[in-house]
């Protein structure tokens, strides 16, 4: 059975899925969207601006196992989607959750999995007709709706972002597919970048990713590294 929710307001559709989801039977396939969120939240704990407008939800999808490279299986997925309805040739993958048009966000995927449901946990947010203008949010952020001149139509691409990530699960038992297609698609690709892993910091220029999903620096050597927050140094 499939049940979708939709909240004027709330704290994270993350929250209210697992909630949700708690007193729920396992075979419910839930969905829970909010017009807006006032603790929206990103990889490592960053927030998320998520106002009125803008596209946040929650939904499943069942896997057996943990893959390192979901996050970018997700981001490709909406690549994807984006690309086929918009024809954007400059929208990328930005390592390991973002997607980014040009030098701005436009979209985050946070990823979770549970061995126990054998399923992840994913939540997307999409800067679809939301505006950045007089806000502080407004700095290295864009929505579809400035990029195409026009608002889209949210529940209707919610409704397809969740068919794609259907559509091509089979992937994530050969992840050699969906990562060559980040590969060609990756943002920041041949530029000097700053990876920051809390205390830690490193720079080089980055290369591209690995096998696993794993970003590839060069800084007199390749290095590989498995998690951290890039920024591009020279946009």
């Amino acid at each position: 059975m499939k049940v979708a929710y939709l909240f004027a307001s709330t704290q994270s559709t993350m929250q209210e899925y697992d909630k949700l989801q708690s007193i729920s039977d396992d075979n419910t396939q839930i969905t829970v969207r909010a017009l807006s969120q006032s603790q929206g939240r990103g990889r490592d704990k960053h927030s998320w601006y998520s106002p009125t407008g803008g596209l946040w939800f929650t939904f499943a999808l069942s896997h057996p196992a943990v893959v390192e490279s979901f996050a970018l299986y997700a981001g490709h997925c909406l690549h994807r989607l984006l690309s086929d309805l918009y024809n954007l040739p400059h929208l990328k993958v930005k390592w390991t959750n973002d997607v980014y048009y040009m030098d701005k966000k436009l979209a985050g995927v946070l990823c979770r999995h549970s061995l126990q449901k054998q399923r992840y946990t994913i939540g997307l947010g999409l800067n679809t007709n939301n505006t950045f203008a007089n806000s502080e949010h407004e700095f290295n952020a864009i929505s579809l709706s400035d990029i195409l001149g026009f608002e889209v139509a949210n529940p209707h691409l919610m409704s397809l972002y969740i068919d794609i990530v259907n559509d091509y699960k089979e992937e994530l038992f050969t992840p050699a597919s969906y990562l060559g297609y980040c590969r060609e698609h990756l943002y920041g690709i041949g530029k000097e970048v700053q990876i920051e892993q809390g205390k830690n910091i490193q720079t080089g220029i980055l290369k591209g990713i690995d096998e696993q999903g794993f970003l590839l620096i060069d800084d007199g050597e390749i290095k590989t590294i498995s998690h951290g927050s890039i920024r591009i140094i020279n946009p």
